[in-house]
């Protein structure tokens, strides 16, 4: 698959030869996209194609002393972990104009970081044994394995303890040492123990250096957790760490010098450090495989910091675990960054935690520019953010191209837009007088007439004294076409349609799993059968009178499409019947079928197999990896697919003994539950019903215990309605009432 991509992108000249460079670890990339929304701050998307599958990259670049820098932050309080929105309002409020951020470190459970922070010239959580980065001025600075000794020295009998442990979960050896930024509650300690309190004299924070002056004002030898407190340190151990000649050297009243040493002195002049995970590469080297985090190394989503050798710093998240992206292994990753030109190379905190975010032209807010494997952004430990000391003027500074590296259908004519941001990256009105160019197409208002063949397009923006480009890809073939309902959203796969009614045929076509740009007049329709006819907006009309069957075929960009249309066309033996409507829009929309060309079979009971076909076309019929594990489904089953996805999103067990009956006939009860545990998989969801609802029904008690929620849950929602004669839940489920009840789920929930 990556060389037939490559060789077409080749041919269609899309990308430079740079850029096809751009990574020997994920493949090199077929597509690759710039934007400068600052100066020296530079957002780049690639899509690569290698041994793992396809790969979605996301990059950030920063210059030293550029309008924008990185920070690093670790939440309000180093225990406890923030989501991005709270991390992106939390330094917003703090009076920091923030453009990006990414994630940084690894976090214990607690949302405690692995590792060391230091922010703004503060030092508030301890190494532990892990790598750190540290940032002044924009510059990085990779730091492997440093160590900090806090020093107390008791200025009253002379006794010095040295600890290397800030702001950690407190273990059962050593003794630990908090600071108010730990957490407002308390050190969240339990279980016996020491603790010494110290006031610090003169509000002083710590740093990685220098001295503090303390005074003792609490000791004692109780258990539990304790409150921290402004300018209070909490000095502790647990019993079992066996230190109580350590505590007993201290008395409330004695003064006690702090000391700090950090073992690497460019990282002691650092305003901000965060932890890290492995470092990948140091010199332009692989560094240390060896100790490399085995459990992380395979194929996962990743977030990566790379410097180069005149300082600036690339910071990489890709995507993983989905089928946009296979994410990249630790050996991946490093090449990649090593062809960047980046000289070292660190691993951040992956996989859920992945995420970058950006403050983007023409958007209020922050968009995540990623897909996180959770599907959303998880709450983690610490941040590394973009900020610039820029103020908002709402003057327009910047022009952009809002479809800034966007496909567009060679010799398409297309809209576009215009977005403007000010020094702070702020968006702006636009200048009241702009001049567009393309640089092969061309542009009048906001049309853009692409080129008749492919390769990039460089737009160029000026006005008002703000200028700006933006790039357009040309491609002239596609790799699919789909169409939806422009009134629902639903996807067309067939027609069922009264005469005269229209459906307006909202026609997506995508290259390289993204979507492409065209014009309706591109598309070239062709009716057969006398079924209707296609306006030039993509209209479908129904014959006006007499049945029909025939198709809508669709052909543009290389691709082409079918669609079978049937007018005035019903089952014969559903005709007046009370499921006629839910099985003509399962019908419309692909997830049933009929038992022949023309009847469907309302009476028929419904088969195991069949059910969880139907489940997996409502489902839109994802991708699966792997045999259901069932001996009596063979790999060639033409419910084979939906069997195996069925197993996965946790539907059904089977039958037991390795079975899963698929043309056994299907009971009520358990259509109840496949469906009800099918809702996630459908994009629904329904609250759980009280189990006493089912006792409106004479055969409540003859309902299983496993299907009892599923029954209550439907029936409470309206999905299942049962008789006066009851639930029958030990019945055969027919084929008007499968359709019914999915019917209710796809389309009524």
């Amino acid at each position: 698959m990556k060389r037939r991509i490559l060789s077409l992108l080749l041919a269609l000249t899309l990308l430079t030869t740079a850029a096809l460079a751009y990574g020997g670890g994920t493949g090199e990339a077929v597509y690759l996209n710039s934007a400068e929304l600052a100066e020296g701050f530079t957002y780049e998307n690639a899509v690569s194609y290698g041994g793992e599958g396809r790969v979605e990259t996301h990059t950030l670049y920063t210059r030293p002393r550029g309008e924008v820098y990185p920070i690093v932050m670790a939440c309000d309080t180093i225990f406890g972990g923030f989501t991005l929105s709270q991390m992106l309002s939390y330094a917003e409020n703090l009076g920091y104009n923030v453009v990006g951020a990414v994630n940084a470190d690894f976090g214990e459970s607690t949302g405690v970081p692995t590792g060391m922070v230091v922010e703004d010239g503060v030092y508030k959580s301890s190494p532990e044994g892990n790598s750190a980065v540290g940032f002044t001025d924009g510059r990085a600075h990779v730091s492997d394995r440093p160590e900090v000794e806090i020093t107390l020295t008791n200025e009253e009998n002379g006794f010095e303890y040295t600890t290397e442990h800030l702001n950690k979960s407190r273990r059962g050896y050593g003794a630990w040492l908090f600071s108010e930024y730990f957490s407002t509650v308390s050190t969240r300690t339990s279980g016996e123990g020491w603790f010494v309190r110290f006031e610090v004299r003169g509000g002083e924070d710590i740093g990685l250096g220098g001295e503090l002056e303390l005074v003792v004002t609490e000791v004692s030898g109780e258990g539990g957790s304790v409150p921290i407190g402004e300018d209070n340190l909490v000095f502790t151990a647990s019993a079992a760490a066996g230190l109580g000649e350590v505590f007993a050297a201290f008395e409330p009243g004695d003064r006690v010098t702090l000391s700090v040493d950090c073992s690497d002195s460019a990282l002691e002049d650092a305003d901000w450090v965060t932890g890290c995970g492995n470092i990948l590469a140091l010199d332009g080297r692989v560094y240390d495989r060896d100790r490399w985090n085995s459990t992380v190394s395979d194929a996962n989503p990743r977030t990566a910091l790379g410097i180069k050798r005149d300082g600036s710093v690339v910071y990489q998240v890709l995507d993983g675990r989905g089928a946009h992206s296979a994410g990249a292994t630790l050996d991946e990753l490093v090449e990649d960054l090593l062809d960047l030109g980046c000289v070292d190379v660190v691993n951040l905190d992956g996989g859920g935690s992945s995420v970058m975010s950006l403050r983007l032209p023409g958007s209020e807010g922050f968009t995540t520019v990623n897909v996180p494997s959770d599907g959303k952004p998880r709450s983690v430990c610490s941040y590394i953010l973009f900020v610039t000391d820029s103020e908002p003027s709402g003057r327009a500074e910047r022009l952009h191209l809002l479809e800034d590296g966007g496909f567009v259908l060679a010799g398409s004519t297309v809209d576009i837009s215009l977005a403007a941001t000010d020094s702070a990256l702020r968006t702006v009105p636009l200048p009241e007088s702009l001049s567009v160019r393309a640089q092969r197409g061309s542009v009048s208002g906001v049309e853009y007439a692409a080129p008749a063949s492919a390769g990039t397009d460089k737009i160029s923006v000026s006005g008002g004294g703000a200028s700006g480009s933006g790039t357009l890809h040309v491609i002239d073939s596609l790799d699919s076409i789909s169409v939806t309902d422009a009134g629902s959203g639903a996807e067309i796969t067939q027609l069922m349609l009264e005469n005269g009614e229209s459906v307006r045929l909202e026609i997506s076509a995508e290259y390289l799993m993204r979507d492409v740009a065209f014009d309706i007049s591109d598309v070239e329709f062709t009716v057969t059968g006398g079924v209707g006819s296609v306006d030039s907006e993509g209209v479908f009309t129904a014959a006006s009178v007499g049945a029909a069957a025939g198709s809508v075929d669709i052909s543009f960009g290389g691709k082409s499409l079918s669609i079978p249309v049937r007018v005035a066309f019903e089952f014969t033996d559903m005709r007046g019947h009370w499921a006629s409507e839910s099985v003509k829009r399962l019908f419309e929309a692909g997830i049933v079928s009929g038992v022949s060309e023309t009847e469907f079979g309302p009476g028929q009971s419904m088969k195991r197999g069949d059910f969880v076909l139907m489940l997996y076309r409502a489902a839109r019929e994802p991708a699966v990896s792997g045999a259901s594990g069932f001996t009596d489904v063979d790999s060639g089953a033409y419910y084979a697919d939906a069997v195996a996805w069925a197993v996965s999103a946790g539907i059904t067990e089977g039958k037991g003994e390795g079975l899963f009956a698929p043309g056994d006939t299907l009971t009520r009860q358990e259509g109840f539950t496949f469906l009800y545990r099918a809702l996630g998989a459908l994009g629904k969801s329904l609250p759980e019903g009280d189990i006493s609802i089912l006792n409106n029904f004479p055969d409540a008690a003859s309902v299983a215990e496993w299907a009892r929620s599923a029954a209550a849950s439907l029936v409470s929602a309206g999905v299942v309605e049962g008789s006066d004669a009851g639930l029958n839940p030990t019945a055969s489920l027919t084929r008007a009432e499968m359709a019914k009840m999915l019917d209710a789920v796809v389309n009524g929930l």
